[in-house]
């Protein structure tokens, strides 16, 4: 076995034995979106990339995005983390807002039901002519 295999499994036994690792322990959570942005018009036949704000992030990780075609509607879920170490100050810093860019399957000519979590649900239009992406405007504070 190589050497730098070895090491890795002596490190992960160590950790699952407790010594010299963290107590760190997280959830998953699925964060609700605030808001979407959806192009007027979807190139078809290609990936595209849409951007979502999530609606409070409070003491999560950034999040990631999921985007699966499921029975002729696009399903989008954002994914995120909670950990027992986190900064104790966090909850005292508001609700941030991150925006997450999420790469939508590529999708024949047709429309499509926007399935997210936590938000009203969208139409995508895919034609000819149409957007590879967009971005959401900047949050003013």
């Amino acid at each position: 076995m190589p050497l730098r295999v070895c090491a890795v499994l002596a490190l992960a036994s160590l950790c699952a034995a407790g010594a010299g690792c963290g107590d760190v322990s997280c959830n998953s959570i699925t964060p609700a979106a605030g808001s979407v942005c959806v192009p007027n018009v979807i190139q078809p036949d290609q990936n595209s990339a849409i951007e979502v704000r999530e609606e409070c992030g409070l003491c999560s990780t950034i999040p990631s995005c999921d985007a699966i075609l499921r029975n002729g509607a696009v399903y989008l879920t954002l994914n995120s983390q909670i950990c027992n170490d986190v900064n104790p100050s966090c909850a005292s810093q508001g609700c941030p807002q991150r925006v997450v860019r999420c790469t939508l399957p590529a999708l024949a000519a047709g429309n499509y039901p926007l399935i997210v979590t936590g938000t009203q649900n969208y139409l995508l239009n895919v034609q000819q002519g149409g957007q590879s992406s967009c971005k959401l405007p900047a949050v003013t504070q």
